[in-house]
């Protein structure tokens, strides 16, 4: 049997998770969830996620340092990563240690359809 895609919900806003993980879930997606990097880091153990979404402003560890730290690690170095943020302006694009960049709020649709994108890449490497 196939093991569904798992995603990782990386976000301090429970309701975010939760919103996104339910919506997954429905989607037929596989989820799992951290409420912070490094709760996100520490979950990194017996099953990589196929994607990662991750908000970009969090206590600690942000998502840029947290993408950074991702792609740092030979085990998770492939894992896409999604970053969001309610900020326009908090992403790098100097040297972007992630695959996308979405605005929140985010269109369910459009993280369903960039997951999806990232997915089929990923598999065509």
């Amino acid at each position: 049997m196939k093991q569904k895609t798992l995603i990782m919900l990386v976000d301090d806003e429970m309701d975010i998770t939760e919103t996104y993980g339910i919506y997954l879930e429905y989607h037929g997606f596989e989820v799992i969830t951290a409420n912070s990097a490094t709760d996100a880091l520490a979950k990194l153990g017996t099953r990589l996620p196929d994607v990662i979404v991750s908000d970009c402003m969090m206590p600690l560890v942000d998502g840029i340092e947290f993408s950074r730290r991702l792609k740092a690690r030979p085990d998770t170095c492939g894992i896409p990563l999604i970053l969001t943020s309610g900020a326009p302006y908090f992403h790098d694009l100097s040297s972007p240690t992630y695959d996308v960049f979405l605005l929140k709020p985010v269109a369910m649709s459009r993280l369903i359809d960039e997951i999806g994108r990232l997915l089929a890449a990923r598999a065509a490497r």
